[in-house]
């Protein structure tokens, strides 16, 4: 067993990672001379305990960060993570799809503020972002639209009895076909980011922002293309740091409801 000095070691290690080298003063410096105490537990239990799990890759766990920051709108520590996800190893692109994939949980405005953060980082480490343009305005609603419920399909699997009844009013079966086009569509079949990394990245924010309903749904779709209970889990506990642990534990008990119905674990 370690003890509480090499886990904060540790820690720092993972610190210095995100500086590239240097282990940075934190998002917030003056939240250290108040809480000593609170950046040392964030130093043992968040850097130097989740953060070297093996369950999920470091770049994985990074875009979780991400996720979660950008639907809460934690523009401070985003900045940080931002830089950390770059010295990690991500693209500048694959932040940017993070946040546009973000967009769909947290509203479009949370993703352009985050793309704000972002830009603001770019031109400080003197990256010259050049967007992946994938629009084609060419394309007709039906293509977009069977693109999407393939998509949707690939990931929940065919339709079952068990799905929500259909559609009361015309304004729903209109918003479905909107969502189905370009939520799934269009988001989540952009390049940049596996279907599993967009899994992920959805656990995620429907995580931190606590909609257990769409988040048992989207347990469902991970299982269904591959992801391992324990990987699932760890997308949880990786992000109570960020939303807190009500949150996390909600979805820990949501997926364990799901895990058994189906024997697993």
């Amino acid at each position: 067993m370690t003890t509480l000095n090499e886990r904060f070691e540790k820690g720092q290690e993972i610190r210095a990672r995100f500086g590239g080298g240097a282990v940075s003063d934190g998002s917030v410096p003056a939240s250290r001379e108040l809480a000593p105490d609170l950046h040392r537990i964030a130093g043992e239990a968040l850097f130097g305990t989740i953060w070297q799990r093996p369950g999920l890759a470091v770049e994985r766990r990074e875009m979780i960060t991400l996720s979660a920051l950008t639907v809460l709108q934690r523009e401070n520590q985003l900045t940080r993570h931002v830089g950390n996800a770059l010295n990690l190893g991500l693209t500048p692109q694959q932040v940017i799809e993070v946040m546009i994939h973000a967009s769909w949980y947290g509203g479009v405005p949370t993703a352009f503020n985050a793309m704000g953060v972002a830009k603001d980082v770019f031109d400080g480490l003197g990256i010259d972002f050049q967007p992946q343009l994938v629009f084609d305005p060419s394309e007709t609603p039906d293509d977009l639209y069977q693109r999407g419920a393939a998509r949707r399909e690939e990931l929940m699997g065919p339709p079952s009895g068990d799905a929500r009844p259909g559609p009361v009013t015309q304004a729903e079966r209109e918003f479905n076909r909107l969502s189905t086009e370009y939520y799934w569509g269009s988001v989540w079949n952009r390049p940049g980011l596996t279907l599993a990394e967009r899994s992920i990245c959805t656990l995620a924010c429907l995580t931190v922002l606590g909609r257990e309903g769409p988040l048992r749904s989207h347990i469902g779709g991970a299982l269904h293309i591959g992801l391992a209970t324990e990987e699932i889990v760890e997308v949880f506990i990786h992000a109570c740091f960020y939303g807190g642990i009500p949150f996390t534990r909600a979805a820990i008990d949501a997926a364990n409801e799901i895990f058994r119905a189906r024997g697993l674990g």
